[in-house]
């Protein structure tokens, strides 16, 4: 099916997302001068904005994309949790699984942008120690439940302490006797953990990680890579993502490889969650082939043109479908 056939498929998928949760704010402003102070810049703020990110944003992005999607982790007790929830409910994300634990902070990644699209700093808050065994039983509980009507599982993994390997491992199993597909948005530290997942995705350097090699591999070199991590994870599709060069997926099938999408790019923050929603809801429906990354590569590159982490709009979507007929 094309890129357009396989996009329209997605309207109705139920997706789950299960990961590590975070809220991204957004400081605005204009660079006046530099500070007498400090060598830095003095930013004089126009405006605030604060939306999902991590596992949040993913969750985003299905949805986004025309799915129906139900999001499960982790917030603490405080008014970024609060205000993380709010926002997932206000955006139609079903969050009955996102449990609060006191004894954490919600996950919290503050940037400052000058001038429209300048980054100039970012600070981070987070708490990224394993979640106590209480509080993976609850999650247990409550994904066990998803799945009763769920079509494909999304494990959205940033080391902030949701996903650990044991964690990882239950979830996978949980979803197999399900009969639900899992899909990986995985990092090097807990990537053994994967084997038996329907697809795991790396980025180019998260992918020399894994492999053991101390040079970051090169777009030729991405065929092995992924050839070799698939069998020794033990998983039916490997993606490696490659930035501006694209995407390969080793599977059955062999290896696929596009060319990524030549935008003007503004803000690339994000645009991994993109990826890996978009072949997440494909591999509900098969095989991860030349469509669905060519698909993801549009996507990608659909939210690469804008500020800050975001989604793709309606407008971009059709404009995809019609590029991709």
């Amino acid at each position: 099916m094309t890129g357009a056939e396989l996009l329209k498929k997605f309207q109705g998928v139920r997706a789950v997302v299960v990961g590590d949760l975070m809220l991204d704010e957004y400081i605005f402003g204009r660079a006046t001068r530099v500070s007498q102070e400090a060598p830095v810049l003095v930013v004089k703020q126009d405006r605030f904005s604060a939306v999902p990110g991590g596992a949040a944003n993913v969750a985003m992005n299905m949805m986004a994309l025309g799915a129906t999607v139900g999001i499960i982790g982790v917030v603490g007790a405080d008014p970024a949790g609060e205000m993380l929830e709010q926002a997932l409910e206000m955006s139609g994300i079903e969050n009955r699984g996102v449990i609060t634990d006191p004894a954490r902070a919600t996950t919290k990644k503050t940037r400052v942008v000058a001038n429209h699209s300048h980054q100039v700093l970012r600070i981070d808050r987070e708490n990224d120690d394993a979640i106590g065994a209480e509080v993976q039983a609850k999650l247990l509980a409550k994904i066990d439940a998803a799945f009763t009507d769920a079509h494909v599982l999304l494990l959205s993994d940033y080391q902030k302490g949701v996903l650990t390997p044991a964690m990882i491992q239950q979830i996978i199993a949980i979803a197999k006797s399900k009969g639900v597909v899992s899909v990986a948005n995985a990092k090097p530290q807990s990537i053994p953990a994967y084997s038996g997942a329907g697809v795991v995705t790396l980025n180019r350097f998260e992918a020399t990680a894994a492999s053991g090699r101390s040079k970051t591999i090169t777009d030729n070199e991405a065929e092995e890579v992924a050839t070799l991590l698939r069998a020794s994870i033990g998983v039916d599709s490997m993606v490696v993502t490659l930035g501006g060069s694209g995407m390969g997926c080793a599977s059955d099938e062999g290896f696929v490889q596009v060319p990524a999408v030549k935008v003007e790019v503004y803000d690339e923050a994000g645009a991994g969650d993109t990826v890996v929603a978009t072949l997440a809801l494909a591999a509900g429906f098969g095989p991860i082939g030349k469509e669905a990354l060519e698909l993801a590569t549009h996507t990608a590159a659909a939210v690469v043109r804008k500020v800050g982490v975001a989604v793709p709009s309606n407008d971009d979507l059709e404009q995809i479908a019609d590029i991709l007929r």
